[in-house]
């Protein structure tokens, strides 16, 4: 049920990713004004901004600064849950086995793809070899502890998550199935893109780590009712946040995979503020698009529900 009370009154949450999504340009770290201006205006309301990213903190704080938020963050796709703004909220961090994570790189199918990698827990980073890239978007080099070259003898057991580049030509569906169908017990597997025509990236977190569960952490924390959330993303380590979220949007230049998890299709990409129209256009009229929201969950639990018996294969038929 949509809460009919004034809509100055209610909070509602906008869970957003960062590459391909808010940023106009991951590399240099740009927001578009219609962006920055559409979320400060949320804030400014009392509602609730966060930000959830398979990034680190280092690298998303410049960004949280920009826009004044002062919400829950989670980093490395929620490995790292924590409230920059609360000193007395204490952060919950999912770390990795070291020796499964080399295991599973360790993979002939894996390392064929991989170019460079990364372990990293919070504030050290060792990293394979310098990649200007790479290292703009995950702002190693503002580590405490950033060694270039992996050396393995002198590594925590207990990272927080692995990020590896891969080739250009990676067929990046078929390998994050790979990963998953493989190694579904060791970790959780995502891949997300640094930008318009650079390689895409893989990074590998605990078990049970997931977007989508920083959400339903979020709600609970803010008292924010379910159907007054909206979800924007446009990767596959975004998809989670679409089944918990009621209003999923994704930006013109999202997977096509993303596109149809969403109640609403931008005809707007990152670099031209997508998240920001979005945002100004649910602010001046919440209830439209938290009915669509509503409709759309109705419609994917019916599609759900319907088996047809001749869709059964049985030996006896003939």
């Amino acid at each position: 049920m949509i809460n009919n009370n004034d809509k100055n009154s209610r909070k509602f949450l906008f869970a957003l990713d960062l590459d391909g999504t808010l940023l106009a340009d991951s590399a240099e770290g740009t927001i578009h004004p219609k962006t920055e201006q559409a979320i400060k205006r949320a804030v400014k309301e009392g509602h609730i901004v966060s930000i959830i990213t398979g990034r680190p903190w280092r690298s998303t704080k410049p960004v949280y600064e920009k826009l004044g938020l002062n919400a829950l963050v989670g980093n490395y796709n929620g490995a790292h849950i924590h409230n920059p703004s609360d000193p007395f909220f204490i952060p919950t961090i999912s770390y990795l086995d070291l020796n499964e994570v080399l295991y599973i790189l360790g993979d002939e199918k894996v390392k064929k793809e991989i170019t460079n990698y990364a372990i990293e827990g919070p504030d050290w980073v060792q990293l394979q070899h310098r990649d200007e890239n790479l290292e703009k978007v995950f702002g190693f080099n503002q580590a405490t502890k950033f060694k270039v070259g992996i050396d393995l003898g002198k590594l925590p057991l207990k990272p927080t998550g692995i990020v590896f580049d891969a080739k250009m030509d990676t067929d990046v569906v078929n390998l994050l199935s790979y990963l998953k169908r493989k190694y579904g017990d060791l970790g959780e597997f995502s891949s997300w893109s640094k930008g318009k025509g650079l390689s895409p990236i893989f990074d590998i977190t605990s078990i049970g780590v997931s977007k989508g569960k920083v959400i339903s952490l979020i709600m609970r924390y803010y008292n924010i009712d379910v159907d007054n959330t909206v979800v924007i993303g446009d990767s596959y380590n975004d998809s989670s946040m679409y089944e918990v979220g009621n209003v999923g949007v994704a930006p013109a230049n999202a997977e096509p995979y993303i596109k149809q998890l969403s109640t609403v299709v931008m005809k707007q990409t990152n670099k031209e503020g997508a998240v920001g129209y979005f945002i100004d256009s649910f602010l001046n009229n919440p209830d439209k698009y938290i009915k669509m929201g509503l409709k759309k969950k109705e419609q994917d639990k019916e599609n759900l529900q319907i088996v047809k018996a001749d869709n059964f294969f049985s030996e006896d038929t003939k």
